[in-house]
């Protein structure tokens, strides 16, 4: 069984009745459910939140208290290391990198450019870094 539904203008063509069963079976759904819809009253009935997007703004409106709770969620989940591929291929996973003050940022672009001047190779990390600052 999926965990989210898209559905996308799901009440066009159809008539009270199916609307009734549309309407039963999102409301038993035990997943999370994305409605792109223009029928106000079908949408207002079943969700408790709405985002609507108008001319590039977001506007949310309802009970959006869950959205608190996620961060807490988000650091409480153990943090994957390493994977295993479909071929038993076991590689490690990189941490999310930390923000470097100005300082070593300035050092690092300084490491940078002495490499690329003698010709030396970067590393991945020094790499990223040079392409985010323009620097190949």
């Amino acid at each position: 069984q999926p965990h989210i539904l898209i559905l996308d203008e799901p009440t066009n063509y159809l008539d009270r009745e199916s609307l009734g069963a549309l309407a039963g079976a999102i409301e038993d759904f035990a997943g999370g459910v994305v409605m792109i819809t223009h029928n106000n009253e079908f949408c207002s009935k079943l969700c408790p939140e709405t985002w609507v997007m108008d001319a590039g703004h977001l506007e949310t409106k309802g009970d959006a208290d869950w959205m608190l709770k996620q961060d807490t969620k988000i650091e409480d989940q153990q943090q994957i290391t390493e994977m295993t591929d479909a071929a038993g291929n076991v590689s490690k996973v990189k941490g999310q990198k930390k923000k470097l003050s100005k300082k070593e940022e300035k050092q690092l672009m300084k490491k940078i450019k002495n490499k690329l001047k003698n010709g030396e190779g970067l590393d991945t990390d020094e790499e990223e870094f040079a392409f985010e600052k323009d620097l190949l």
